[in-house]
């Protein structure tokens, strides 16, 4: 497909969101930054439009953006023909100007010759008319010849004075002849100026098609990153769906296969008094989130989040929901007496106490998973 520039014309003449500390997730945002001319833009669509391919989430979306890439792609293609027209007539223009102005510097040239010779013509004749009359002209030839009754003197004026009159036609011819060449010099200087005028406005009207296809393009890069944002978010949903399926069926798994631990006397009567202080909530809710937790207190204290203390708070967290439950006058993180109790205001606060689903929202609050509610769940029904 023949396309080319104005100029090379005129020279022819992170989405991110945050669960408990250690649960992260994360989508990626795809930029496309790219700006081809017509051909290869309509290439790009096509490629475009069949290497993305529609998924359940987000599809009337992705969609709708393709179809709007598709739409603009076909526009752009649809200019392709006045473009072309478009810089035909420019060319033609240009060729047309090319060779006024070729015809109007031969025409010049002509013009500026035949002048010369007319100057040199009437030149010659005023100079023979100079020296007729510097030799005292017709009236001493005469005188001459009655002087001297020589009549070849007579002949002599006769010759003269024909000599003159040669002159003098000579010189209008050559003065017409400079005349009709200024006059085709003149009428070719005025198609000059027509043919510039003519370039010009094809120039115009090639700048308004190219303005045209300008905002096309500008509208379908637009479009097309939309299209490969919407695709990009499609996909990490999609990855993000089937790796909550996979956390759901390991949770499950690990759910089914879990077993209660034995509970020291110690956290058991922690757990029964903090339950009380919540009604309707079970001791071995708590005792099933001492047990993921720590291992009632056997386990690492100290997480690498910063959650702290045998039931596991972050610090902000405990400070808001602390209980001394030990009535020791202080609330300790990592005392299990005021950890415990404070697990249980915790839960309390978030509806567990109504059980069904509001506890297992309250255990969710906990700890942002749903594996882990399966398995705080599973560790609950199971211990007696």
């Amino acid at each position: 497909m023949r396309h080319r520039t104005r100029r090379q014309a005129r020279n022819d003449v992170k989405l991110a969101t945050t669960v408990k500390p250690g649960c992260t997730a994360s989508d990626e945002f795809l930029v496309i930054d790219h700006r081809p001319r017509l051909l290869s833009a309509v290439l790009a669509a096509a490629v475009l439009l069949s290497v993305l391919s529609i998924g359940p989430a987000h599809a009337d979306s992705v969609n709708d953006a393709k179809h709007e890439a598709q739409r603009i792609a076909a526009q752009i293609a649809d200019l392709q023909p006045r473009v072309d027209q478009a810089l035909a007539d420019y060319d033609t223009a240009l060729q047309s100007l090319g060779e006024s102005i070729s015809l109007g510097v031969a025409a010049r040239r002509t013009y500026e010759a035949l002048q010369a010779r007319a100057d040199a013509a009437r030149a010659a004749q005023a100079s023979r008319v100079v020296a007729l009359y510097e030799s005292g002209g017709p009236i001493s030839l005469y005188g001459t010849v009655l002087e001297t009754g020589d009549p070849s003197n007579l002949n002599q004026l006769h010759f003269i004075t024909g000599v003159v009159a040669e002159d003098a036609a000579a010189a209008a011819s050559s003065a017409r002849v400079a005349d009709a060449a200024k006059q085709r010099y003149s009428e070719a200087t005025r198609t000059t100026s027509q043919s510039l005028t003519n370039a010009d406005l094809v120039d115009q009207r090639l700048q308004a098609v190219q303005d045209l296809l300008d905002q096309q393009q500008a509208l379908f890069d637009e479009a097309s990153a939309k299209a490969q944002h919407l695709e990009a978010l499609r996909r990490a949903a999609t990855e993000l769906a089937a790796e909550r399926a996979a956390a759901a069926a390991a949770g499950s798994r690990a759910a089914s296969s879990a077993s209660p631990e034995a509970i020291p006397p110690a956290f058991r009567a922690l757990y029964l008094s903090a339950a009380a202080t919540c009604p309707g909530l079970s001791w071995t809710v708590l005792a099933a989130i001492g047990q993921v937790e720590t291992h009632h207190g056997r386990g690492t204290m100290v997480s690498s989040a910063g959650a702290l203390g045998p039931m596991q708070f972050l610090p902000g967290t405990f400070a808001r929901y602390a209980v001394d439950g030990d009535h020791d006058g202080k609330a300790d993180i990592m005392d299990p007496a005021d950890a415990i109790f404070s697990a249980a205001h915790y839960l309390c606060a978030n509806g567990a106490g109504a059980g069904g689903q509001q506890l297992y929202s309250a255990i969710w609050h906990y700890n942002h998973a749903d594996w882990y509610v399966r398995l705080v769940v599973a560790l609950a029904s199971k211990m007696s």
